[in-house]
């Protein structure tokens, strides 16, 4: 149950990250460099999700999966499962670490995908607000 405590805070993060991610992304038509960074990005995340699942190990502490670890290195007996984690909690953990992966490699596209927007509104704003003519030229004669 403590399992839950950490899974979850991550799984609502990760999943708020893609939901972004995808919103923008569909948003607008972009120009075909950010498509391109944004689909690197996704496909770099594919792999850093599959890497974080399977492979990742954290030698310091003697933990493997990342970012919420599954299996513990005894000095010893070598690697093994964690041990009060049911099945449930151990593939739901699997899932969670997968799309944490990806959403950490579309958080920078992503971060400058809303940044190149919030810098073209503003710039659009700017524009509307100096073609409009000034109340005060209407009252000169």
């Amino acid at each position: 149950m403590i399992g839950l405590v950490v899974i979850v805070p991550v799984a609502f993060f990760a999943g708020w990250i893609l939901k972004n991610s995808v919103t923008l992304y569909r948003g607008r038509a972009w120009p075909s460099g950010w498509v391109a960074l944004f689909w690197l990005s996704a496909v770099l995340g594919l792999c850093l999700g599959v890497w974080f699942c399977g492979f990742a190990e954290w030698e310091a502490v003697r933990f493997r999966r990342l970012p919420i670890p599954i299996e513990y290195k005894h000095p010893t007996d070598g690697w093994g499962p964690l041990k009060d984690m049911p099945s449930a909690i151990r593939q739901l953990v699997l899932v969670v670490d997968f799309f944490a992966g990806l959403a950490l490699a579309l958080a920078p596209i992503t971060a400058s995908m809303r940044l190149a927007e919030f810098m073209d509104e503003s710039r659009r704003l700017k524009a509307a607000s100096a073609d409009q003519s000034s109340p005060s030229a209407d009252d000169a004669p």
